[in-house]
């Protein structure tokens, strides 16, 4: 087996200016009302005690353990061997359990195809040696792709961020922390 790739959150950089959800909406080409990357905005105090606005860019976190690939009543949800998850869409029944599994809300619903949709780390991409569309649309480079050991040795790395926290599937997203 291969390493396991993750995402890399440089959350204290974030913006949230949406470019990342934007890029992937017309890089995936999808429908205007489907999102597979999220920005949500937040509050934490800073060392002075004042509240700052804390943004979280999130997409699906190819746990460890998925459990929408094992709920999947179809078998079209798949993790490949560097540890992306991902929906085969020709064999998927469009009957919702992944979504329904999903701590994270990660898979979607697509109406217009009356399957379910959900970030694959731009698998072709990556095969092909480029970066997912929501990596390269970032204008301010707080998002990438790495293996996780890599991704882990980062400075202030960790697996849960300031709005995310582990739901036991072991997500692989890694928070580069806020700066206190």
């Amino acid at each position: 087996m291969t390493e396991q790739k993750c995402f890399v959150f440089r959350q204290e950089n974030c913006v949230g200016c949406d470019a990342c959800t934007v890029a992937c909406q017309a890089g995936k080409d999808m429908n205007e009302f489907i999102t597979l990357r999220d920005v949500s905005q937040g509050e934490k105090p800073n060392n002075q005690g004042r509240d700052v606005a804390v943004f979280l860019s999130q997409s699906c976190h190819h746990c460890e353990e998925p459990v929408c690939v094992a709920k999947c009543p179809a078998g079209a949800m798949f993790k490949r061997d560097d540890g992306i998850v991902y929906i085969d869409d020709a064999t998927c029944i469009g009957c919702g359990m992944c979504k329904m599994s999903c701590p994270y809300d990660a898979p979607k619903v697509d109406p217009g195809r009356g399957i379910l949709s959900k970030c694959d780390m731009c698998k072709d991409k990556l095969d092909a040696g480029e970066k997912p569309f929501c990596v390269s649309g970032c204008p301010v480079q707080v998002l990438d792709v790495m293996d996780l050991s890599e991704a882990m040795a980062l400075p202030g790395a960790s697996l849960s961020g300031d709005g995310h926290s582990d739901l036991g599937t072991g997500p692989t997203t890694v928070f580069i922390k806020l700066r206190e």
